[in-house]
């Protein structure tokens, strides 16, 4: 398997991106801060924690047990919003590459098909809007995480249960998820529940909460997709 190469007019000059295979094989992705309301509309928001730093991540989930993305079908990504960082997966910062890019060759949006990064060996205005991009989404992230770091600190974070109920029999326990401790929250001290408020932290808690709900749509998704069918999900 390669990794991300510097983005270069030799190497790729007939590499295009196409937006519309975004996210097609992952079955989550971080999202920034002002992506949270967003995508709550269509997908369950969690917590992963990252293997390296045992920090908590932001995600939207979008898959339960296929590595496929169940909203990936009919030619796009069929959601109200699209992440981020999915549209731009297949891109990273790499001060040797052109714009500051480097490129994951192995990234769906990154092949023949598309809008085109070269063109007659000098860079389209792609790559430059693709870096401006990165850079914003990485910062959304850290806001992000900022927002989570607070909620671990306060030890508003508890394991997220997730159990399917396959329609054959059987059942699937997806490990891993995290989520906001709303027992937890209430229970803080008024003063603790102020700072909170002030610091605008409050009302995402409650959005990722919410978002769970959308557990059932990613079974509806998922079992008109694949067999065997998810009975019912199961939250914990």
């Amino acid at each position: 398997m390669t990794g991300p190469v510097p983005l270069s007019p030799t190497a790729h000059a007939a590499l295009r991106y196409d937006r519309h295979a975004a996210g097609t094989t992952r079955r989550f992705v971080r999202i920034g801060l002002s992506e949270l309301a967003f995508t709550a509309a269509d997908m369950p928001l969690c917590l992963a924690k990252d293997g390296q730093t045992g920090r908590f991540n932001l995600i939207a989930l979008m898959a339960l047990v296929e590595p496929a993305n169940l909203f990936v079908f009919g030619g796009g990504f069929q959601a109200t919003y699209v992440p981020r960082a999915a549209l731009l997966g297949g891109f990273r910062l790499h001060d040797g590459g052109v714009e500051g890019l480097a490129i994951d060759p192995a990234d769906p949006t990154i092949g023949e098909t598309g809008e085109p990064l070269f063109e007659r060996g000098a860079p389209t205005p792609l790559p430059g809007r693709v870096r401006t991009a990165l850079t914003e989404v990485i910062a959304d992230m850290q806001a992000a995480q900022a927002l989570v770091d607070r909620y671990a600190a306060l030890r508003l974070i508890r394991p997220l249960p997730l159990s399917l109920g396959l329609a054959g029999g059987g059942q699937h326990d997806l490990a891993g998820l995290y989520t906001i401790d709303e027992a937890a929250m209430r229970a803080l001290p008024e003063a603790a529940l102020v700072a909170l408020h002030r610091a605008d932290a409050l009302a995402p808690a409650a959005v990722m909460a919410a978002s769970l709900a959308q557990t059932e749509r990613l079974r509806q998704l998922h079992n008109a997709r694949f067999t065997p069918a998810v009975d019912r999900v199961t939250l914990g």
